[in-house]
């Protein structure tokens, strides 16, 4: 049976398909990532202290380490599934890099104010809590002893956004350097699944 001819794309065809499957196979990861860490950050917020800290740095980097395969599972399979039926001239290479290269960093700014945007909403979230409890033991206790849960309750909230803004610093970082790394490994699976030398000297 005679193998079926792929069909030739230009620059934007190729960077909108690949760009396309990167985000599909995204947003299913980042759906299962969502639910893994909303899972886990429900379970971390039952410890407390030095323990607390140790989780909010070892889980996240964890986390980053899964990440950064994913990334590249992600890159693979969106580049694979463009040139299973098409290819383009290795003369566009360096172009499309460019444009694949400009998205990563586009992912990478989008990225960063997430997860910032998430650690102000919940900060912000926790003060506003602390601030309607006390408004509401006024009510109930003295004041001496509104003072002495006001204090523990800083307490934690100090707590709580130190171990917070760890996490987020590294989330950052590490998908900052995950999605970097994509760039020489972008164009390592762009020469290896695009077969069009091949095509072309058979």
């Amino acid at each position: 049976m005679e193998k079926k001819e792929k069909t030739e794309i230009g620059v934007r065809t190729s960077v909108k398909a690949i760009i396309t499957g990167f985000v599909s196979y995204g947003i299913i990861a980042n759906f299962l990532f969502v639910l893994l860490f909303t899972i886990v950050d429900s379970l971390i917020n039952n410890f407390h202290g030095k323990t607390s800290f140790q989780l909010h740095i070892t889980l996240p980097l964890i986390a980053v380490i899964l990440l950064f395969f994913a990334l590249r599972l992600i890159c693979k399979l969106s580049t694979y599934d463009v040139f299973k039926k098409c290819k383009t001239n290795p003369d566009n290479y360096l172009k499309i890099l460019s444009y694949l290269n400009i998205f990563f960093i586009f992912c990478i700014t989008v990225s960063i104010i997430v997860f910032s945007t998430f650690l102000y909403i919940n900060l912000e979230y926790q003060i506003q809590s602390i601030n309607l409890a006390i408004q509401q033991y006024k009510d109930i206790f003295d004041s001496i002893h509104i003072h002495d849960i006001h204090i523990k309750m800083i307490s934690q909230f100090n707590e709580s956004k130190l171990n917070l803004t760890c996490s987020t610093i590294i989330l950052d970082l590490g998908l900052m350097a995950a999605f970097l790394s994509l760039i020489p490994y972008q164009s390592k699976m762009l020469k290896k699944y695009n077969d069009y030398k091949k095509e072309e000297l058979s």
